[in-house]
């Protein structure tokens, strides 16, 4: 009963941690993003398609330059970094294959409580999931080279389609949680 009870725990515990983002991040080789000192946005930036500024890059404008702020750079007309947005959003299918393994408890014909073990060959569970990717690229305005690129993978929830302010803060702070220069990060904390 203690093992079912851990396994139920640790299921939760799971489900819980599962719809945080994917990070992924990568600095361009030999470049030291130190030397940046002044960002400032491209003139078109990814996440606006239609001509005007999206919700979404006003969004991931607002925490960026918190992010960046914290890292000791500052907006600049001038700037060494120029910082682009990009968001991609797809529709997956993900299934879980059989077979499926249950456990359960009951009473017998003679009124003893026994143990069943239970294995389905059904078929698979097949569903269509929607992933978004948020994506920051700092490219050196001199060199027109992309220097440091971040991204947070997540499936979003109807919350976050309806309020999306806390997920792009949440993945915005996670992006930066991979940018290679944190030491002015430890100094403000």
């Amino acid at each position: 009963m203690r093992a079912l009870i851990a396994f139920a725990l640790s299921a939760f515990v799971v489900a819980g941690c599962a719809n945080q983002p994917k990070i992924s991040s990568q600095t361009a080789p030999h470049v030291d993003v130190s030397r940046y000192h002044t960002y400032g946005f491209m003139p078109k930036l990814g996440t606006d398609h239609a001509g005007y500024s999206s919700i979404t890059t006003q969004l991931m404008k607002d925490a960026v330059q918190q992010e960046l702020a914290k890292r000791g750079l500052v907006p600049s007309d001038n700037p060494d970094l120029l910082v682009n947005f990009l968001r991609t959003s797809k529709d997956k299918v993900e299934g879980r294959p059989d077979p499926r393994i249950g456990l359960s408890y009951g009473t017998g014909l003679w009124g003893r409580g026994l143990w069943g073990l239970g294995l389905g060959l059904g078929g698979a569970d097949i569903r269509s999931v929607r992933e978004d990717t948020l994506t920051v690229d700092l490219v050196d305005r001199a060199k027109n080279e992309l220097v440091w690129t971040g991204s947070a993978r997540y499936h979003p929830t109807e919350k976050d389609r309806n309020d999306a302010a806390p997920r792009v803060n949440d993945a915005v702070t996670r992006i930066f949680g991979r940018f290679p220069s944190s030491a002015k990060v430890a100094e403000t904390r």
